[in-house]
């Protein structure tokens, strides 16, 4: 079977950032993930340069605008392809009105110049997926897993025929030629254990390569190395947020310390286009928010 094939959104105009992949079967093709709409015509042209003419299924690890944002455009350019999300998340796809909503809350008034809107997709063309659920597609099957944490509506998928897995957004951020994770922590599902949980599931999957859909394949590390990292990461940044609100609630000033720790901690490893690039897919301000949902939301269970 042919390995999966990468294709660039160039999200926000940006090169290597975020990935869709092209999965082709003997009978069936499909695409996981899809950017956002506001990427469209890069994946359209990645389609072409692939020799795909025609999807049977579209397939994203969650629901987030930067994983599902182009799927209803995609499903109506390929009306006989099948959307493929966990059941969670299935109701936001078919009216995807909260979704919308809800990521405002975060980006504003630059909802549309980022994300260029979202389109519903007719509810009998979705399948909800639960975990062990298959997509066949000739020969070669994509295997659903759950893997929450980041999001409860996230899965990682498994290519059989190669072994990859698809993680989404399970295993943070981790840019190719910038080679440092970074965690994907935001509000308001955000949960620690459960993503620790989930790295530890991935891990015991034994994949052949973990692709990360920010970005692509993640050689010549090996899992461990990536998963390791990935852990590390949750942690440090959850001790660095407890540090900062000892001193102060005001979270612009919690994700400022967040940070300058964070930077400390790279050693300056990491150029100014690198930090640009990285906060274009999860910004210092969204993740620390994420974690102070989520510590508030320990603290009200005791």
């Amino acid at each position: 079977m042919d390995q999966p094939i990468l294709i660039d959104t160039k999200m926000h105009g940006m090169e290597g950032i975020t990935g869709c992949f092209v999965v082709k079967g003997s009978e069936r093709t499909a695409l996981v993930e899809t950017g956002p709409k506001s990427s469209l015509e890069h994946v359209l042209k990645g389609l072409e340069d692939a020799g795909v003419d025609a999807l049977d299924w579209i397939v994203v690890t969650h629901i987030h605008l930067d994983h599902a944002g182009a799927a209803g455009t995609l499903a109506a350019r390929f009306p006989t392809a099948r959307v493929a999300v966990h059941e969670v998340g299935a109701p936001h796809l078919a009216d995807p009105s909260k979704l919308w909503s809800s990521a405002a809350r975060i980006y504003g008034e630059r909802m549309d110049e980022l994300w260029g809107g979202i389109d519903p997709i007719d509810p009998e063309r979705i399948t909800a997926l639960t975990g062990g659920d298959e997509i066949d597609l000739g020969g070669r099957k994509l295997t659903a897993h759950d893997t929450p944490g980041h999001a409860r509506h996230h899965h990682t998928y498994v290519d059989d025929a190669t072994g990859i897995a698809f993680t989404g957004d399970a295993m943070g951020v981790r840019l190719a030629d910038v080679g440092v994770v970074r965690p994907a922590t935001p509000p308001p599902e955000f949960d620690l254990e459960d993503a620790i949980a989930s790295i530890e599931k991935i891990r015991a999957l034994g994949a052949s390569e973990l692709w990360l859909t920010h970005f692509g394949s993640q050689k010549p590390q090996s899992q461990d190395e990536v998963c390791d990292e990935a852990v590390t990461a949750l942690r440090s940044w959850a001790e660095w947020v407890k540090d900062a609100r000892a001193s102060t609630e005001d979270l612009d000033e919690i994700a400022a310390q967040v940070q300058k720790r964070a930077e400390e901690d790279l050693g300056g490893r990491l150029t100014p286009d690198a930090i640009d690039r990285m906060e274009q897919t999860t910004s210092y301000w969204m993740n620390t928010w994420g974690y102070v949902r989520y510590l508030d939301r320990k603290a009200k269970a005791g």
